[in-house]
């Protein structure tokens, strides 16, 4: 009897458990539908902080990219309110959602039938490398300048090892962006920084062998900010001439 009466109370739950998530449900499905149905002027109102700021940067992109007024820009941007503030209900930005800057999304936008080109991946790798070197190096530089001579040598990464890092951050970059649309699983994102900074530090270690030495040194701190601003240049030149517009942190975003 007793045991008749324990399956009666997990059928109750289970049935309680079903109907509260297709309340959940409709009650979700009403709210998208109710998005549907307002005005542009009350859904940008809606708009968090992060999704106001993607939509005023990507009406700038098409104002610029298809030479039209910024009320046009404004009438093109309106039809996508509805499905970002949807997106935004479930936690995702607008960036997230068209996995694509407002740069790209414009481009997009005012060619619908044009095909995307990938950017090769030598490309997005020299451009991720001058920009790690340039912040590392940089980032030293200014350290060893407020160091005095015994502190810079025992706290001052080799010049290759600087650079070193930078191909090795780009490579993981690349290993876990979203794939024909996918993001990739956590569960590859975390094991690939893992072993990332696995190999970073077995590389970092060889590298300060005193045998390498020669060939990897400390530079002044000045001369690290030189080579950082020279970094700096190179990369912008470099994302010019092949119309670079990704990011290392994002080639597709």
């Amino acid at each position: 009897m007793a045991e008749e009466t324990k399956k009666e109370q997990t059928a109750s739950n289970i049935d309680s458990e079903k109907q509260a998530k297709l309340k959940r449900q409709t009650e979700a499905d009403n709210q998208d539908e109710e998005i549907k149905q307002m005005d542009p002027k009350e859904l940008r109102n809606k708009l968090s902080n992060k999704n106001q700021d993607y939509v005023f940067r990507l009406e700038k992109e098409l104002q610029l990219q298809g030479s039209i007024s910024r009320a046009e820009a404004v009438e093109m941007t309106d039809k996508l309110l509805g499905e970002i503030i949807m997106a935004q209900r479930h936690g995702q930005p607008a960036n997230g959602l068209y996995l694509a800057s407002p740069k790209i999304k414009a481009e997009q936008m005012l060619h619908p039938d044009k095909k995307p080109v990938a950017t090769p991946f030598w490309q997005l790798a020299i451009d991720g490398a001058l920009m790690y070197l340039a912040i590392f190096v940089g980032l030293f530089g200014i350290v060893a300048l407020f160091e005095t001579k015994k502190q810079s040598a025992n706290s001052q990464m080799g010049i290759l090892t600087l650079a070193s890092v930078g191909i090795g951050m780009v490579k993981y970059n690349d290993w876990i962006m979203p794939k024909n649309g996918k993001r990739q699983s956590w569960a590859k994102i975390i094991l690939g920084m893992i072993a990332v900074v696995v190999v970073l530090f077995v590389w970092i270690w060889l590298l300060s062998l005193p045998a390498l030495k020669p060939i990897n040194p400390v530079l002044p701190g000045e001369v690290d900010i030189i080579i950082a601003a020279i970094a700096f240049g190179a990369r912008y030149l470099f994302r010019r001439y092949y119309k670079i517009t990704g990011s290392p942190f994002a080639p597709n975003v």
